[in-house]
């Protein structure tokens, strides 16, 4: 995330006039870049701004990102008015965050005087691969070049390990 997302990011907002400060933090799947103006500026130009950078930014990121970058303008020392914490008896915990964010969090966001939604917490669903070394074999194929496949064509590179069982 931070060699791959944020840093092209942060080469552009750093040349976004009337900018302060900028910090970000990136972790698993997700980078949050916060930019602060100088009070002088008005707020409308910023964000003029900041959508031209990101602009600028996309030739640098991976093509195959899920979602492109997106910004908000918030007070970050605000406190979240509202906080909601979703459990179901029926669902598995994938499905639950899937529901908050596609649809739950998409009306809220959309709510008059609503700066910024986010999601935390729950699970992300991972993809197990069970390889059949004797087909791959047949192709010409071992692990090592299933792994390679998978490296290649992952945005945010394999977390596992190959197993032969």
């Amino acid at each position: 995330m931070a060699s791959s997302i944020t840093a092209p990011l942060e080469r552009q907002f750093g040349q976004v006039p009337g900018l302060k400060q900028m910090t970000s933090s990136s972790s698993m799947g997700s980078s949050l870049i916060t930019l602060q103006f100088s009070l002088d500026l008005s707020i409308d130009v910023a964000e003029q701004e900041v959508q031209a950078a990101i602009n600028a930014a996309s030739n640098f990121l991976p093509r195959d990102l899920p979602n492109p970058p997106v910004y908000s303008k918030i007070n970050p020392a605000d406190a979240p008015v509202l906080t909601f914490a979703l459990t179901s008896q029926t669902l598995p915990l994938t499905k639950v965050e899937d529901f908050a964010d596609t649809r739950l969090a998409q009306k809220i966001s959309q709510l008059s005087g609503v700066g910024l939604v986010s999601i935390s917490g729950g699970q992300k669903p991972a993809v197990r691969i069970q390889a059949n070394p004797m087909a791959l074999s047949r192709y010409g194929l071992g692990l090592e070049d299933l792994r390679a496949a998978i490296v290649a064509e992952n945005v945010n590179q394999a977390k596992g390990h190959l197993r032969r069982t």
